[in-house]
């Protein structure tokens, strides 16, 4: 009669989330030309929508992980942070763009591999996708910080292969929730 299991609903913050990343990856993939501080820019707005999913996802999490969601929340607000610089001083974004991003996906990765035991709830095949996928995105994060030089030249198309697999996580997540 009374289900101990919290009601999430449909996520629609990780279908927006999934949704503005693929987004991101297809404009970065057809559009080669933008120039990097536009980059920095867009991706700081895509941090910031980060951030604000993560948090707002918080309380919810909690319940069914208990103290590391507090994980989770302190990478929410490190990507709010990390879209600020971006917007506010795109230049220091400029410079430091591959190591940023690069830590930015790390820890939004190892975020998710904490808490993503929830996820058996909804069933295994979405905690084996969305397993799979944050092993994916935290491999293509040590690859931009094991060697900057290369990711300086395939940034645009590392950030884009990341981007499309976080989107399509999120999608997942989303769904999973319902």
């Amino acid at each position: 009669m009374f289900s101990m299991r919290p009601k999430w609903g449909f996520d629609w913050h990780e279908l927006i989330t999934g949704i503005l990343f693929i987004l991101a990856a297809l404009v970065l993939v057809f559009e080669p030309n933008i120039g990097i501080t536009a980059l920095a820019v867009v991706f700081g707005f895509v941090a910031i929508i980060s951030g604000l999913t993560t948090i707002s996802g918080f309380s919810k999490l909690r319940e069914l992980v208990g103290n590391v969601a507090i994980f989770a929340l302190v990478i929410g607000i490190i990507d709010l942070l990390i879209g600020l610089l971006f917007i506010i001083k795109p230049t220091s974004g400029i410079m430091t763009i591959g190591y940023l991003f690069a830590f930015w996906f790390i820890l939004d990765s190892i975020e998710r591999l904490l808490v993503i035991g929830h996820l058996r709830q909804f069933g295994t095949g979405y905690y084996w996708v969305s397993m799979l996928l944050d092993i994916l995105s935290l491999l293509v994060g040590i690859l931009l910080l094991v060697n900057p030089i290369v990711a300086a030249f395939s940034l645009t198309w590392m950030i884009a292969f990341y981007l499309v697999i976080f989107g399509i996580n999120a999608v997942v997540l989303a769904f999973a929730r319902r």
